[in-house]
């Protein structure tokens, strides 16, 4: 039988918030896992304590921008229309129907007057992050880094052209490597690396000057900013996040803050990187600092008409490069990239039946580079290959990449909320601690649910 259910619209309902939102809702184990009280002792210092007008409750004004990030609401603005209709966004404020929500301008005034350029946000992360230790959620025997982009509030095509100074610090460590090896060699003149300061063009937006233009084959080229990201194995906690400009490769940052996590945050043994940390400095670090690192393989353009580097034997001991003919070839320069020059004697090689496939038709000797800190990387390829490499960079797919993922389809990190590098850091640790809670959270859950079952 056909059944209409008649108007109802103006019913009396007798109820209190409690009952109106479900018991399994996320809001409410983030409630009873998380004490908010923490964020009165982080905003102490930017109110005054015996003047003016009261304020805003101040955890009111993060809970909101916490459901914002939790539900992925895309402004400000709808998510108090959001809240001015939903129960438990209501319960979760303290705040009941027929109350007033705060109004969306109140929380952009309070960062643009109270809380810019204080450590606000970062302080929230931190005590989240800090939580989690405490709970064992974070142990660093395994941690995952990698970066995202997020594309910046900037038209591509409205930019200028400039001329930058680009300087490398960690160029200075390599040239006294490389005069080292020189002297070794018996070489006098020492070298000086001229690619210590470059110069170089780039695009720098006219919407959003801090912003940088990004660019890789097979993606998205625009203005970015670019997440560099990292998190613990265990749980998949965020550990640490790290804004910079699109144009900014992922090998610039990496070490300091993979010194941060292990000094400040928690130290770690084991971590896996993706072909973009292919770096000597990087894997030099690691190694030196005692840290089991697999670094994916990043192929490089070679001459496939003459052999590859790979078919010549390195003896170690003797600092020599044997061909497939056993003709030795002995170390002969140090150049500028830091590359030693292992030479072959042209007459040997003129009468060599793999001459051609050897050296090719335009060369009379073959010569082979091996970089100064060339063994850092054959270990680093040992690692990769061995059984716990592969298990330990095959884990990467489920944890750094998820995270990357759970941010940008649920939380809205596609697309930068501000502009400016310092609003875009803020509203990336906001964002980290409320994916960490939610994490938490349902941990805390779960492990409740198994005590009482």
């Amino acid at each position: 039988m056909l059944t209409r259910t008649t108007g109802k619209k103006d019913a009396m309902v007798l109820c209190t918030m409690e009952q109106l939102v479900p018991s399994n809702h996320i809001l409410r184990k983030i409630e009873r896992t998380f004490d908010f009280d923490f964020i009165y002792d982080i905003v102490k210092p930017y109110y005054c304590l015996d003047n003016g007008r009261n304020s805003i409750d101040p955890v009111v004004l993060f809970k909101i921008m916490f459901i914002q990030i939790l539900f992925g609401i895309k402004s400000l603005r709808q998510t108090i229309r959001d809240i001015e209709v939903n129960a438990a966004y209501r319960w979760f404020l303290g705040i009941p129907f027929g109350e007033a929500i705060p109004h969306f301008s109140t929380i952009g005034k309070n960062y643009q007057r109270r809380y810019k350029g204080t450590d606000v946000y970062e302080q929230i992360f931190k005590t989240v992050l800090t939580f989690a230790i405490s709970k064992r959620y974070v142990d660093g025997e395994e941690i995952f880094t990698d970066s995202t982009h997020i594309k910046a509030n900037a038209n591509k095509r409205k930019f200028d052209e400039v001329m930058v100074e680009v300087i490398n610090e960690k160029k200075q460590a390599l040239e006294d490597e490389i005069n080292s090896q020189r002297e070794e060699l018996k070489k006098k003149k020492k070298l000086v690396l001229k690619d210590r300061v470059q110069t170089k063009k780039i695009k720098v937006s006219k919407t959003d000057p801090e912003s940088g233009y990004y660019y890789r084959d097979e993606k998205e080229k625009g203005f970015m900013y670019l997440d560099h990201r990292t998190v613990d194995g265990r749980h998949n906690i965020i550990i640490d996040t790290h804004i910079t400009p699109g144009n900014v490769h992922d090998s610039v940052p990496i070490i300091d803050r993979l010194k941060h996590i292990d000094e400040h945050v928690i130290p770690f043994n084991q971590i896996a990187l993706d072909s973009g940390y292919h770096n000597y400095d990087v894997m030099k670090y690691l190694e030196e600092n005692g840290k089991f690192s697999v670094i994916a393989h990043r192929r490089f353009p070679r001459n496939k008409e003459v052999y590859p580097k790979s078919a010549f034997l390195y003896d170690p001991k003797e600092n020599v490069y044997t061909c497939p003919e056993g003709l030795a070839l002995e170390p002969r320069t140090v150049n500028g990239q830091g590359y030693i020059e292992y030479h072959s004697e042209e007459k040997v090689c003129r009468d060599c039946p793999l001459r051609d496939a050897c050296i090719g038709a335009k060369n009379s000797k073959r010569v082979i580079r091996r970089h100064v800190y060339e063994e850092y990387k054959e270990r680093n390829t040992e690692r990769r290959l061995s059984p716990q490499g592969k298990g330990l960079y095959s884990r990467r797919k489920c944890t750094i990449e998820i995270s990357f993922a759970n941010s940008k389809e649920n939380h809205g990190y596609r697309y930068a909320q501000f502009r400016g590098l310092r609003k875009n850091q803020d509203w990336s640790w906001l964002l980290c601690a409320v994916q960490n809670m939610k994490t938490i959270a349902y941990l805390e859950a779960r492990n409740k649910n198994r005590h009482t079952s």
